[in-house]
Parts: structure tokens; C-alpha cells; sequence
């Protein structure tokens, strides 16, 4: 996951002092797979983000989170 958050803090330009987060979690949801990775960007200054990603951050490429972490947010987020 070290190479997850390396990547996830190029694509946002994120400085140092700002936390990132991933972590695996146990999807409940009907028709969710098993697993689920939820990153959250947590600045020292500033809004706090979160995503998640209907898979295991093994998983996860370049181009997936490129895709989920540069989308617009959804409308009233």
C-alpha cells in the first residue's frame, strides 16, 4: 500500500504534511464485492477527501485512481 499512497500523493500534488490514508475494508452492501479500499486525504489545512474503490487495493492501477481521485465530486459533496 506504500506504493498506493506514493501514487495517490503524485497525482494530487500533495505536500508532506498532508496524511493519506488507505485502508481495506469489509463491503456490506448488497452486490459489493468482497472487499473495498477507501483513501482518505487528510491536509493540515484545508478539507478533508475520501473515495472509495469497489476493490482490493491490490487491484488498484494507475489509471483507476487517476479516474477516481481527479473526477469532479459528485453534486452536493
Amino acid at each position: 500500500m506504500r506504493e498506493l499512497r506514493r501514487t495517490i500523493r503524485r497525482l494530487l500534488g500533495l505536500d508532506d504534511d498532508t496524511a493519506v490514508v488507505v485502508r481495506q475494508l469489509a463491503c456490506t452492501e448488497p452486490g459489493c464485492p468482497p472487499l473495498e479500499t477507501v483513501i482518505a486525504v487528510l491536509p493540515m489545512n484545508g478539507r478533508a477527501r475520501r473515495w472509495t474503490l469497489h476493490t482490493t487495493a491490490e487491484e488498484i492501477t494507475e489509471d483507476d485512481l487517476r479516474a477516481a481521485l481527479l473526477a469532479p465530486p459528485p453534486e452536493g459533496a
